[in-house]
């Protein structure tokens, strides 16, 4: 069983081409092993989004309303929302990538970095390493090394990860699972999504690959709420 929940959390305006627009912001962790079932953790959407499922190695589990995920094949994940919608227009999507070697304690001049740990340094020591003056210096700080050497007060920092996958596309029309007849026993609009990547470094070829467990995936939906159209949105 679901429950939407209305929009105009933002208690203003947004001039726009469409009546009623209505964006839907969430993020999750990607965990194909978790014993959730779900495929995903820590799905954070305001509770417009019922779940995001994607590809489990555990017995498919259920939301939290109650709906099982359909264990989707690797590379692609199935969107739940709490309500329907009259049309689909859009959305982006954002990555963040597990770092690699996350206990290093050398840097290189001009390289990138992640904090990953603090240890005793102080903030003067770690400015002086290329922590961006008037911050304090936090775990998961990227910056620019500054200079070549062992980091301070035995901190630790982290290599940048690289996507696995790189381009996010919808699959087929989402526009024709936008309405269900019946939200409390169905849930809302559903879209199926494809996470594509090159399948080596010499070949442009795109194809369905599951992001690396614990990638962090930022997602955005635009949605029509209308019933007034003038050219079909």
């Amino acid at each position: 069983m679901t429950q939407a929940r209305g929009y105009g959390l933002n208690a203003g305006k947004v001039y726009t081409n469409v009546v009623t627009p209505k964006d839907t912001w969430c993020n999750f962790i990607v965990d194909s092993t978790n014993g959730n079932g779900l495929g995903t953790r820590s799905l954070k959407s305001n509770g417009y989004i019922e779940a995001v499922f994607m590809h489990t190695s555990a017995t498919p589990g259920l939301s939290p309303g109650g709906f099982t995920n359909p264990n989707p094949p690797a590379g692609y994940a199935v969107v739940v929302f709490k309500q329907g919608y009259n049309y689909y227009l859009g959305g982006t999507s954002g990555q963040i990538v597990p770092l690699t070697s996350p206990s290093t304690t050398s840097v290189t001049a001009n390289n990138v970095y992640v904090l990953t740990s603090l240890g005793t340094a102080t903030t003067a020591q770690l400015d002086g390493y290329g922590i961006p003056p008037g911050f304090t210096p936090a775990v998961g700080a990227a910056f620019v090394a500054s200079q070549t050497g062992t980091m301070p007060g035995s901190s630790t920092v982290g290599l940048p990860g690289v996507p696995k996958t790189l381009v996010v596309t919808a699959v087929g029309d989402p526009n024709t699972t936008i309405g269900n007849s019946n939200v409390g026993a169905n849930a809302g609009a559903q879209m199926i999504l494809q996470l594509a990547a090159a399948t080596d470094a010499d070949t442009t070829t795109l194809v369905a690959a599951a992001p690396t467990n614990e990638t962090v995936i930022g997602l955005s939906f635009s949605h029509d709420g209308s019933t007034v159209t003038i050219d079909g949105l």
